[in-house]
Order: C-alpha cells, then structure tokens, then sequence
C-alpha cells in the first residue's frame, strides 16, 4: 500500500487511463478519467460503498497509467486496453452472434442490395433483422417489389451492353447491364427501395399486389403464391409499429438492470418507428453504472454500424458517449435522457422488463457460464498447483500430413473464456520433414520473439501455456521458454489417459473427469487441435508449398510417408539418385521417375 500511496503522490492532474493490477501482474481493471490524480485517489483514500470497488481495490498491488491529450483519446485508449487485456472487472461484450444486415454501396454506378454481416466504411447499412423477419425476408421482398439488379457485375457506364439475364424477362431486374435503363431512373427506383427499408411500406405493398393480381391472371399461380408470402412478412414488419413514435424514427436504446449479484443490458433497435430487434447480454461484472454503459456502447457499436442519429439511455452521464461516437461516426448524434412518462421513457421499460425476463431465465446458465470460466481458472490453479491464476492461457499443437504442410496453432483462453480474435497460426519454416519436437521449438520461438510486437495477442505474456502431447513435447518447450526466461507456469496434456504433466516433475497430475478444470485444459487444447488442423486444410486446399510431394501425380499419402521416412527431408529427397529412389520397397520404376524428374526438371 505504501507503494501505491507514493505513486498516487506523483500522478500529474491530467485526462488519462490508469490500470489496476494484481499481486501477479494480471490487469484487472482499466479506467479513464479528466483527472487522473483525483480519480486513482478516490479509490485508495475514500471508503468505497459499492461492494464490488472494495473487492477490486483489496486486489490491486500496482497501477500503472498513460496521460492523454483529451477526452476521445481517453476513450480509445481505454477500449483499446480493455479490447487487450479482458479485465475481470471491466465490462466486456460476450456476443457470437453476428447480426445480418442489408447494405448498398450508393458509390457504384447501379448499386445493389445485399446481406452482409461484414462492417465497410464504404456502404450503407439497414437493419440490424431479427426475430421473426429476416434480413433474407426483406431482401426478398426487395428483389420482388423492385427491378433492381440480383448479380454483382461491374457495371461502369462506358462497357459495352450484354444480352439480359432471365431475371429481366420474369420482370425482376431492369437490366442496367444492357443498357436497358438510365442511371437516373434506376436510382430513382434505388431511393424507392430506400424508402421502404427505412419504414414506409405503403409502395411495397401497392407494388406486390398489384404483381400477385397480374400473375394470378396470367394463371402464374406459383408466382403469385411467392407474392402472397412476401405480402404476409410485410404485415408481419408493419405489426411491430410504434404508433406513437412515427414513421420515420430510428432509435437504439440501452437500459442496463442488475438483480444484485447478476446483470444484464437489453438492447432495443428501433427502425422506421417499428421495434426491429430485442437483443440482452449477461454483464457479469462493472464498478460504475456510466463507465459501464461507456464501455458497452463503444464495444457494441465497433461490430455494429451506427446507423441510428439517436440513442436512448438512462438518466447517467452521456457526454463522454456522444463524443465518442461522434468522432466514430462524423455525425450529430443526440443521446437522450427521457422524462418520465414519455415515449421514449415507456421504450426504456421495455427494454428494463427484457433484461430482467432474461436475468431470471437465464440465471442457472449465468452460474454454470462463471462455474466454466473464471470459476474453472481458480479451481485450475489450485488443482495443479500453479504459480497464480492463469487469466490468460495460451495452448500450442503442431498439424502436418505425412511430414508436410506443417503447421501450428495457438489458442487463447481469457478469464477462462475462449478468445478467438487472439488465436494465431504458423506456417513452420525451419522444418521440412516429420519432427514434432523441432517445429514446436520453432513456434515458441517465434512466439516469445514477438513480445513487443504490435500485435495485440503476441504482446500479451501468458499466465500458462499447455502443450499437447506428452513428456517429450513438454521437455522441448520447457528448454525453450527458459531460454527466454519465461516465469510463469508451463505444462503438457497427454492425449490418452488426459495426463498432465509439469516441468522437472515426474509424476503426472490427474485431473478429475468432468470436473472444471480437466474441461478448461481440454477446452483450450481441443481449440489448438481444430485451429491447427483447419489451417493445414486450408493450405493443402490451396497448394501451398509446391515444391514439396504433393504436386506429383501419383505420389499419395502412403508414398510420401515411405519417402519422408527413408530419406526425412525434401531436401534429401531432391539430392537422391534415380537409383536409390528405385530400391526403395515397394516404389515402381514410373513413380520413381516422376518423383526424380519433379526435382530435376529445367527451370
């Protein structure tokens, strides 16, 4: 505490980021503030009455901090800070799902929708879709209502025309790539198109009927079915209206709701007056309500486009918020705060009511998710009896066919929690035959080597690293990070019994079946295994390394095997006489001479 108190003493009253760390350097919390002197202080020389500071401020043996410009500058840091380091007490946005869109490009000649679940500065985007009517739904019914081109041709003014595509003779495209219609009129069917996605349904639907009629005249009566279907999706979009907010009214609005030990933050999507999306996520831990609402809008909208001018939230401190976004989106971007009783205030109730339906649904599956992540990290550590808690777990395994298009992988566990934007793969180099031991000499190497690197996962030091495979890999690994004086703890999961087995002990550990800990290694061993094997599919898909084996017609995988084993490396493979490759058992005189030309064919 002395040292913090002497550290508190030299902190300039500038706007800053400060982060929290433990007694084993793991950070746990990262804040910003206007006065860093003021604000670290508040923490260490005040009672704290929220229960969860005193927890963290109990925990924190060292602070660090970083002196910033401004306040967007803050802001970014610390995004950029929690983004890396994941800390236990920070919010952090748990969302696999990624929501469709519909997007166009207004930039192109004759633009087209599409779906996209990919951000672009380039385009512009309508949606997010959800619950009961597709983003596929509602292109389907633009594709229908309006003649606008289905495919992705460049279409720039000076080519010359083509035939048109069937499309154009089932009257579904106005066939812009035979010049069939002007720039003008297409972007005026464009903005039609437009107006539909942003609320007003009327013109769709006068549009479909108007085709369902013809085709039923025409007895195209499998046409006017599909019309029929596209005409009930868009009752089902016009039921969600919100008569009192109008037409054109786009709003996300954010209400976060603690139960006590357990909150949630349900997220609206209000899309041409109509309530488009329902979406609640689990926050399992946050110190302040405002820095949590901050840190959830920022993480929220860097995978979601910020299509809304307005956003609806709680009666917090929102300045910070629409800075930040203002700067993201290089728009006026209003939050709100309502009054009570009005109709953007009646939205945060519906959003309030969602997330607590969610927090009592779901509390057993939020007890088992902690029970499974940072649950399992201290059980693990005490399990195994390791160093410190290994928040962040780093597992490495080596993938190769027959000794080649060897490859390796790294997996990522934070807080006991898979992070797949960590993971990182390696093409091996130094290694053109079958050695396990060697490549993984390799890839630690390398990986230790790119400490202070930029790259966001490199330049984090795990707290444990698992290798898959028995004594003899953990031997080759622990000689390498000694090498690099690496201080934390290292261990090997053998495969057939699921032994553990730590550096300079003979023993194994036996984890017991199903428990917690065995699931955690086994987690991030079997991700390290997945990620290892698709990177040397994807390779091989590709033909990667083509002065190797593969490329020879008639050298399979069982002949690779015999080569690589009598000879280890390509290289002597290359250097070997016709002669020698002949007597090898079981190879025919043919597949000798390919195997002998490939190498010593004319450049």
């Amino acid at each position: 505490m002395d040292i913090i108190k002497d550290k508190i003493k030299r902190l300039p009253h500038d706007a800053g980021v400060y982060i929290m760390k433990d007694k084993d350097e793991n950070v746990i919390y990262v804040g910003k503030a206007k006065d860093l002197k003021k604000r670290v202080s508040q923490y260490f020389l005040r009672k704290q009455d929220h229960i969860k500071v005193r927890n963290m401020v109990s925990k924190v043996a060292d602070f660090d901090f970083f002196v910033v410009n401004d306040e967007i500058e803050a802001l970014a840091l610390e995004n950029n800070l929690i983004k890396k380091h994941k800390p236990y007490y920070n919010i952090l946005l748990k969302d696999s799902k990624t929501y469709a869109y519909i997007k166009i490009n207004l930039k192109e000649d004759y633009p087209h929708f599409e779906i996209s679940r990919k951000l672009n500065k380039n385009d512009k985007y309508f949606g997010p879709f959800m619950a009961g009517v597709t983003a596929k739904d509602i292109l389907s019914i633009i594709d229908y209502a309006f003649t606008l081109r289905k495919c992705k041709l460049p279409l720039a003014e000076n080519k010359k025309a083509i035939k048109p595509c069937l499309f154009y003779e089932m009257h579904l495209c106005s066939a812009p790539c035979a010049k069939l219609i002007s720039k003008h009129d297409y972007m005026e069917i464009v903005n039609e198109a437009i107006k539909f996605l942003k609320g007003d349904t009327k013109r769709v639907e006068e549009i479909l009927k108007s085709k369902m009629e013809l085709a039923s005249k025409n007895e195209n009566f499998e046409t006017a079915l599909i019309l029929r279907d596209r005409l009930k999706m868009l009752d089902k979009l016009k039921s969600r209206v919100i008569t009192s907010l109008g037409s054109l009214v786009d709003y996300d609005v954010f209400n976060l709701v603690t139960s006590g030990e357990f909150s949630a933050m349900c997220v609206l999507n209000i899309r041409g007056g109509k309530l488009q999306g329902v979406r609640t996520f689990d926050i399992l831990n946050y110190l302040d309500e405002s820095e949590a609402y901050t840190q959830f809008i920022m993480q929220y909208y860097n995978s979601h486009p910020l299509i809304v001018d307005e956003i609806i939230m709680p009666n917090v401190d929102t300045h910070e918020i629409e800075l930040y976004l203002m700067d993201k989106s290089k728009k006026k971007i209003t939050v709100t705060k309502p009054i009570i009783n009005s109709i953007k205030y009646q939205l945060l109730e519906v959003a309030d009511k969602n997330a607590r339906m969610h927090i009592e649904k779901n509390l057993d599956k939020t007890i088992k998710t902690i029970n499974e992540s940072i649950g399992a990290v201290k059980q693990l550590k005490n399990d195994l009896s390791l160093s410190r808690e290994p928040k962040r777990i780093e597992c490495y395994d080596i993938s190769h066919t027959y000794g080649t298009y060897t490859v390796a992988s790294m997996s990522v566990l934070i807080n006991g929690e898979k992070a797949p934007s960590m993971y990182r793969k390696f093409k091996i180099e130094s290694v053109d035959f079958i050695d396990d031991f060697a490549s993984m000499r390799e890839v630690l190497s390398r990986r230790m080597e790119k400490l202070d690197s930029d790259d966001i996962s490199f330049s984090s030091m795990p707290d444990l690293i698992v290798i898959d495979g028995g004594k003899g890999q953990l031997s080759i690994a622990t000689e390498v990070m000694e090498k690099y004086k690496y201080k934390h703890d290292l261990i090997s999961l053998a495969k057939r019994e699921e032994e553990v087995f730590k550096p300079h002990e003979s023993r194994p550990y036996i984890l017991k079946k199903g428990s917690y800990s065995l699931r955690l290694i086994q987690l991030v061993r079997d991700e390290a295994h997945r990620f290892a094997i698709t990177f040397n599919r994807q390779l091989r898909a590709k033909g990667m390394f083509r002065g190797g084996l593969e490329s020879i017609e008639g050298v399979g995988p069982v002949t690779r095997r015999v080569l690589l084993s009598k000879f280890r490396t390509i290289e002597n493979i290359k250097n070997a006489p016709l002669s020698e490759i002949e007597n090898i058992k079981g190879m025919n005189k043919n597949t000798a001479k390919k195997i002998f030309d490939h190498f010593h064919k004319e450049n």
